[in-house]
Parts: structure tokens; C-alpha cells; sequence
């Protein structure tokens, strides 16, 4: 089992407790274990949905931090769709919600201001008045108003909740199986989605879909005004039914794809050597369950074949575990602090490498983009403090706290902010993001390569691709390979 006392801590193998952060959202958060369950949740009443408002704290929240990242900026369609949170209300006297001691006069205000009888107040006000009142989900509701709450903490993407089916998916995620489409999502409400990567041999690679899309319906569904979590949710499915998406791309009329989700492995890890040079092209897709060993192997193997460099690409990589984050770190980083941690009461406490990393002294450039988040930040902002290597590519989405998990009755979770985190040397990143050293922008119309992409292409064919963060991470290289 993880020690809730020690962030660098690993679990056990076998075991459930596992401290992650979770990731996509364009980024997402950190994740802790689940703590131990508490006679909190009071019988629901009998005139309300079937849940209960813990009256009391779940448990004391475990702190992990690093994290999946903003999930709306690398969102993994077939795994990820945060939604709404799960909770309800408590049996009391005063409608749904008992009267708290230090009530004011005013209904629903204390001294301090609103109390918990002001949503009583409107979820009676609904019911009582609402046309068609008999029709109403309870249980929606909840989730919506429980969302609301979530989304009014301001810490986009991190603080959130996870239906029953949406946690057992990001938990699935981490293993590195995935069921949906195979892409990756970008953007917010105002920009709508947009597909940011097309993950190889998925489904969507095997279709009309390009990176740049943006996708205006799904199902018939519009997708406008709509949050990123309930666009993910109603993209991915269950294995073997299709979907239907309606796609909107520059220069052409908006058009309908339609594809089947099925289950794939995403391997965590996968690199070649660049064509012409030792230098060795690593990337991470994200930070889930052995992604250090994986990567060690990756290493290992660049070694073997004579690379003098590395390029490790975290473009587009959400987050994870943020142990692995920490094991990632050390392979390139030989001694010092990962990052920091600041609890609520501001003490601070420093996440040391760990030893035997197996690239301390190798050149190494890492690319990044808006889309890496939480772990992928740790990782880079950690390289960048200890002068180990350059970042290439585009400032980084910027997610910053410490998440734990509270799992609740009916088997969904809170994700609650309990702590903040900083780079080594102290650079915070929430809502502000990590700048690269070399700033290259990548074009809609360009093409991220993968380590897949060129294992068959000649050094010429490399120097005319549209991967120009490549091409400037090679060019940093000169002369190391």
C-alpha cells in the first residue's frame, strides 16, 4: 500500500491503493488513493434521490500531485469524460437540508453568507414549480448542481468528479487499455473541440479524421456551448457500437464520419533512432502504470543501437501517476528535487530524485506543447531547473495542484484540490504554464511525427516533414550525434 505520509512512495504491485494523478484535463489533475470509507453518509430521506451528502469528511485527503492535466487540452476520447459530480442530499428538517447551527433570520444566509439551505431552497423552488415537475431526474439534478459547485472552486480541469463509470474508465486508462476511437482532444467551450493527436492503429486511424478537426456534433448531438467532459462522454462508448461525428475543417463543407469503438493497447512508450544521427526520438504518451520501466527500457535500447542524445517527446501527453512522473524524472535528472509541494497551511515539502537513472549525462531535448499537462510538466519544468536539457515547442497548459480521490457511495469520486505544486526551484505553473526555451509552433496543417512515423523515412525525407519542433530539437542536437 502507498504511505499517505510520502508522495514519492510507490505502490505496491498488486495492489488497488495506487496514488495517480489523473489525466486528459488539456490536462488532467493528480490523483491520490482513495481513502479509507467512513461511517460519513447519513440514510438518504424519502423524498429525495438515493444519496447521501457525507455530513462529515470522507477521510483526510492523501496527497499526490502532478497530475493528468487539464483535460480538456489532451483529453484521450476512448478513456476520459468527467462530467458531473456524484453526491446528493441529506435528511434534515428543513426540506432536503437539515438547518445548520448560526442560521440567519434570512433563509438560506448565515453571518458568513449562503448556507446550505439555499439550494434547498431551489431544488424545492424547482419542484414546486417546474412544468413538468413529475419528469424531473433527481439524480441529474444532483450531478448537475454538485458540478456547478465543482466548476465554481476555479480549479479548471483538477477539482472535478467522476461518475462510477467515468472513474472505473480513467482507472482503466492507467493500465494502458483503452476503448473508444484512439484520439485526442483539444480546446474549451469557446473554441469548441478539436482533435490535437491521432493515436496509430486505433480506429480513428483508420479513418477520414485529421489533426485540426473540429467537431461540431456528435451523434447528432451539437457540440456548441457544450463542456469538453460531456463532449469526451458521449464520444466514447461501449466496444463495437459506432459513433457519428459531424466534422468541421477549413476549405471544406462540414462532413459526417462514422466509426466503431474497440478496445486497444496504447504503448506507453515507444521511440527509434533518428535517420543519419545517434540520436535517440522517445516518446511518452502518458504517465500510467509502468511508464518508468518502460522507459528505462527505451533507454536501454537507445544505448544498445549508439545514441549520444535523446529527444523525448511529451507533446500531447496528459499526465498520470505522479510516481512515474517522479521515476521518469530521475532517469534524466541525477540528484536534487523533482518538485515541490505546498499543503493549504503553506508548509512545503521537497520530492527528491531517486537514484539510478540511467540518462543523467546524456544531451537531452524535450518537446512540448499546450497540450502537456500535470506529470508532463513536472517532468519538463524539473529538466529545465536542473539545466539538464532545452524545451522546444509551445508553452505548456499549466496545471497545478495536488489532487485526492474520495471515492463515494454509489461508486463515483470526488477529485478535490488539497494541495499545490511548484517546479524545483520553485516556478509555479497553475494557470501560468511552463514557457520553452526555443518557442516553435506547430501549424494545423503540420504533422506531428512519432517514433513510428520514422523508422522508415531517410535523413532527406526527415528534413522536408511538417514537424518543425522536430526539426528544431534536431538542430539543437548538432554536433551530439
Amino acid at each position: 500500500m502507498t504511505d499517505p505520509s510520502d508522495p514519492t512512495s510507490r505502490p505496491e504491485p498488486g495492489t488497488s491503493d495506487t496514488a495517480h494523478l489523473v489525466p486528459p484535463q488539456p490536462g488532467v489533475g493528480a490523483w491520490a488513493p482513495p481513502p479509507a470509507p467512513v461511517d460519513a453518509n447519513p440514510a438518504p430521506p424519502a423524498d429525495g434521490p438515493g444519496f447521501a451528502v457525507p455530513t462529515a469528511p470522507l477521510a483526510a485527503p492523501v496527497a499526490s500531485s502532478g497530475g493528468y492535466g487539464r483535460w480538456l487540452a489532451a483529453v484521450l476520447i476512448p478513456v476520459f469524460a468527467i462530467v458531473a459530480f456524484a453526491g446528493g442530499v441529506a435528511a434534515g428538517s428543513s426540506g432536503l437540508f437539515g438547518g445548520a447551527a448560526g442560521v440567519a433570520a434570512t433563509p438560506g444566509v448565515t453571518a458568513d453568507g449562503p448556507s446550505m439551505d439555499l439550494i434547498a431552497e431551489a431544488w424545492d423552488t424547482i419542484h414546486e414549480n417546474y412544468v413538468d415537475s413529475k419528469n424531473l431526474d433527481d439524480r441529474e439534478l444532483v450531478y448537475g448542481a454538485i458540478r456547478g459547485m465543482t466548476e465554481a472552486v476555479g480549479d479548471e480541469g483538477h477539482t472535478s468528479f467522476l461518475t462510477a463509470e467515468e472513474a472505473r474508465a480513467v482507472d482503466q486508462s492507467l493500465s494502458g487499455t483503452f476503448v473508444g476511437i484512439g484520439v485526442q482532444v483539444g480546446g474549451d467551450e469557446v473554441e469548441g473541440p478539436i482533435i490535437s493527436s491521432i493515436i496509430p492503429n486505433t480506429p480513428a486511424a483508420e479513418s477520414e479524421l485529421r489533426r485540426g478537426d473540429r467537431i461540431v456534433a456528435v451523434d447528432g448531438w451539437e457540440t456548441e456551448d457544450q463542456s469538453i467532459d460531456e463532449i469526451v462522454s458521449r464520444v466514447r462508448g461501449p466496444e463495437g457500437e459506432p459513433v457519428t461525428l459531424t466534422i468541421e475543417r477549413e476549405g471544406v463543407a462540414d462532413f459526417d464520419v462514422t466509426i466503431v469503438r474497440r478496445t486497444f493497447d496504447l504503448p506507453l512508450v515507444t521511440s527509434a533512432m533518428i535517420p543519419g544521427r545517434d540520436i535517440a526520438f522517445i516518446r511518452l504518451e502518458q504517465f500510467a502504470s509502468g511508464a518508468t520501466e518502460a522507459m528505462r527500457d527505451a533507454i536501454t535500447g537507445a544505448k544498445e543501437a549508439g545514441a549520444k542524445a535523446i529527444i523525448l517527446d511529451l507533446r500531447g501527453n496528459p499526465g498520470g501517476y505522479v510516481n512515474e512522473a517522479i521515476g521518469i524524472t530521475s532517469q534524466f535528472v541525477g540528484d536534487g528535487t523533482v518538485y515541490q509541494s505546498i499543503d493549504a497551511s503553506g508548509k512545503t515539502e521537497k520530492v527528491p530524485v531517486e537514484a539510478g537513472g540511467l540518462a543523467t549525462d546524456i544531451p537531452i531535448v524535450v518537446l512540448a506543447n499546450a497540450e502537456s499537462a500535470s506529470s508532463a510538466e513536472i517532468v519538463t519544468g524539473a529538466i529545465q531547473d536542473a539545466g539538464r536539457g532545452t524545451v522546444v515547442g509551445e508553452k505548456t497548459f499549466g496545471t497545478g495542484t495536488v489532487l485526492g480521490r474520495f471515492d463515494l457511495s454509489d461508486g463515483s469520486s470526488m477529485r478535490i484540490g488539497v494541495e499545490r505544486w511548484v517546479t524545483r526551484d520553485g516556478r509555479p505553473i497553475w494557470r501560468e504554464g511552463l514557457e520553452p526555451d526555443i518557442k516553435v509552433e506547430l501549424s494545423e496543417e503540420a504533422t506531428p511525427l512519432r517514433p513510428d512515423d520514422i523508422e522508415d523515412l531517410t535523413a532527406a525525407e526527415l528534413a522536408a516533414s511538417s514537424d518543425t519542433q522536430l526539426l528544431r530539437a534536431l538542430e539543437v542536437l548538432k554536433g551530439e550525434g
